[in-house]
């Protein structure tokens, strides 16, 4: 059986976030929203990508510690869920143009400033092809705690295909 082409393309790596850089996540969405993606971006949701002019290939999303403006973080952090989900190119704050399609778990974590610090878990798409003008966004279910704490989301490999 042959197989089935859907881009004629491969993805290329240099357009992934060239026009978007999310900030920190530090504040919860409202627990209304937490399920369905509709907060407006800000500092408890972010826009992390968005698919280019002929569609785009998703393999991974990090998310890791890092401080509000600059500050240094310190204490410790609440445990936290951080959503992800799909939209369809139109406003996220319209559930329906929203799909849930994944969570990462953040524990409470320890501050340091002198060790490494144990990271969330990476969120696989699995080479998710995405359509033109399509979306990802992530938000936290709680807020991120400590002192100047916040969470960085950002995407890895793939791209937008050419």
């Amino acid at each position: 059986m042959a197989a089935i082409t859907i881009f004629d393309s491969a993805p290329n790596p240099t357009q992934i976030n060239a026009s978007l850089v999310p900030g920190p996540l530090s504040t919860a969405m409202t627990a209304a929203k937490s399920y369905d993606g509709t907060e407006a971006a800000g500092t408890a949701m972010q826009k992390v990508f968005t698919a280019g002019a002929a569609g785009s290939q998703l393999p991974k999303l990090k998310l890791r510690f890092g401080s509000t403006a600059g500050a240094q973080a310190t204490g410790t952090t609440n445990a936290t869920v951080a959503r992800i989900w799909l939209n369809n190119g139109s406003v996220n704050t319209t559930a329906t143009n929203n799909i849930l399609i994944g969570e990462i778990n953040v524990p409470a974590t320890a501050m340091s400033q002198t060790a490494s610090i144990t990271q969330p878990n990476d969120f696989d798409f699995g080479l998710l092809t995405v359509p033109n003008g399509w979306s990802v966004y992530v938000g936290l279910a709680t807020a991120v705690g400590g002192t100047a704490c916040a969470l960085i989301p950002s995407m890895v490999g793939g791209g937008d295909f050419a």
